[in-house]
């Protein structure tokens, strides 16, 4: 068996299907004095079910990471003992306080390296069919920041769980409009499920089909073309918004410009939720 000559592997696991982890990461974790995980019963199951013999398990997690970093540090350096970094599902960092490790490594001039994998936000942007030369992840969807990621022109990725997913799908309708949207769950498991379409589809969807399993959300880029032909109503929106209801003036600019009335609505909506108009 060949030598460890790094002190920390951060290593990928699967996110569904067990064979997904490589025959890299599998040896690593085998070789390694101590996986830390951030559940040790999961991870113990996914080593068991491969058959991977391990040394010693730790729990490294959000409620830990800053107490624990030092005394990992301090064993590397004083005892070098060799580590690797595991999640329950996917590749540390994302959405996970890996990166706290990371930086401890770096301020301490500590070896350490990735073993990559899977993980399941490039996994639903890959299912997608959505642009991905530009994409922004946000981890798990906060409603609160929808007006500002609503302004970006790139494809969105979001995480979100089953009991709150009709409820944000509800709330997206006022900032992304018309987009489409692909939601992914179960990937790589044998319920493995991408439905793509309108925010009314979806919401409908859902509604007829219970949600199950993590969820992930991959919205498209804003249609720059009708973004340019609102912005052109935008001194007439600013002039008549007050004076008219926003369903009559949402009417009367529809029939101006061709616009559809709901995009021009959504359009003062979000407007008026940044404090543009009132």
């Amino acid at each position: 068996m060949r030598q460890l000559d790094h002190s920390l592997y951060v290593v990928s696991t699967p996110i569904g299907n067990v064979l997904d982890l490589s025959p890299r990461g599998a040896e690593i974790l085998g070789m390694v004095d101590v996986i830390l995980c951030e559940d040790t019963r999961v991870s113990r199951k996914l080593f068991d079910r491969l058959g991977i013999q391990v040394n010693g398990l730790a729990i490294y997690n959000d409620h830990n990471a800053i107490a624990v970093i030092p005394k990992i540090v301090e064993s590397i350096e004083r005892d070098h003992k060799a580590f690797a970094l595991v999640t329950d599902a996917g590749t540390p960092t994302i959405s996970d306080p890996g990166y706290r490790l990371i930086n401890a490594c770096i301020e301490k001039d500590i070896k350490y390296t990735v073993i990559p994998g899977a993980c399941a936000a490039i996994a639903a942007l890959t299912l997608s069919g959505l642009p991905s030369d530009k994409f922004l992840f946000c981890g798990f969807a906060d409603s609160k920041k929808f007006d500002e990621l609503a302004e970006m022109n790139t494809t969105i990725i979001l995480y979100e769980a089953p009991h709150r997913l009709l409820a944000t799908l509800q709330k997206m309708k006022k900032y992304f409009g018309d987009r489409v949207v692909s939601i992914s769950r179960e990937i790589t498991k044998v319920f493995e499920e991408t439905v793509r379409g309108s925010l009314d589809f979806l919401i409908d969807h859902f509604e007829k089909n219970s949600p199950r399993g993590e969820f992930v959300l991959v919205i498209s880029p804003r249609n720059r073309a009708i973004d340019d032909e609102l912005e052109a109503l935008n001194p007439l929106i600013r002039r008549l918004a007050g004076r008219i209801q926003n369903d009559e003036l949402s009417r009367i600019l529809a029939e101006f410009s061709g616009i559809s009335k709901n995009k021009i609505y959504r359009y003062i909506y979000a407007m008026q939720s940044k404090g543009d108009i009132c």
